[in-house]
């Protein structure tokens, strides 16, 4: 029998893949211009980057800004930060999280 059917069908992997993403979600986002705490935030798909974990984006409704929140490999982070300020035409800050949510 081969590997992945050994860890369950298609859907229960799928589901488990989806699980581990969402154990790595932050409670909130304290967002980098207002410091409002943002708990609504969309997963963004980090599939094709190598070295990042889990992303997530928070759009703050007080300020209109947009405020990230990155785990992987701190030289992939460094990266996708500076892809971020490159394409939203500025800098940004570098903020901290909370520890995931864990149940």
């Amino acid at each position: 029998m081969g590997q992945a059917r050994q860890r369950g069908s298609l859907a229960q992997r799928q589901q488990a893949a989806i699980d581990q993403k969402l154990a790595l979600r932050p409670k909130f986002i304290t967002c980098n211009h207002c410091q409002a705490t943002l708990t609504a935030m969309d997963a963004v798909d980090v599939s094709a980057l190598p070295g990042i974990t889990a992303a997530f984006e928070a759009h703050c409704p007080h300020c209109e800004h947009d405020t990230y929140a990155i785990k992987g490999e701190p030289e992939a982070v460094a990266r996708l930060h500076a892809a971020i300020e490159q394409a939203a035409g500025g800098s940004s800050g570098a903020g901290t999280v909370p520890a995931a949510n864990k149940g």
